[in-house]
């Protein structure tokens, strides 16, 4: 059985294009059900997705102990989604938007989140 949720990125950016924090406020964090233990929750997956612009995204997973993993995600509009299957663990996720560079004013360009869970 395959179950999905989905969800919008919060404009403004979190972090500058040296990923230092400009403010916690932009960034989303998801509670989700523990990743990959068999089970009813299955294996889990986050993608994202983006459109009218490029949008980087800084993703930070936490095991139940630390913020174990810490990624970013590069959306191109013209490309297809992209993302990972989840840590075994898993069991939050913070998302957060990362200016490209300098200049880069496109904080509010529509991009989205996908959480899947795949059970056999």
């Amino acid at each position: 059985m395959q179950a999905f949720q989905t969800g919008e990125i919060p404009h403004g950016f979190s972090f500058d294009e040296n990923t230092g924090l400009i403010h916690y406020r932009n960034a989303i964090v998801l509670t989700i059900p523990l990743a990959n233990q068999g089970g009813w929750s299955g294996d889990g997956y986050l993608s994202f997705g983006s459109d009218w612009a490029d949008v980087r995204l800084r993703v930070a997973i936490h095991n139940g102990t630390t913020w174990s993993v810490i990624k970013t995600y590069d959306l191109t509009a013209a490309g297809p989604h992209v993302g990972d299957k989840l840590p075994a663990n898993s069991c939050k996720v913070s998302i957060g938007r990362v200016k490209r560079s300098a200049s880069d004013r496109a904080d509010n360009v529509p991009a989205s989140w996908l959480l899947q869970y795949q059970t056999t």
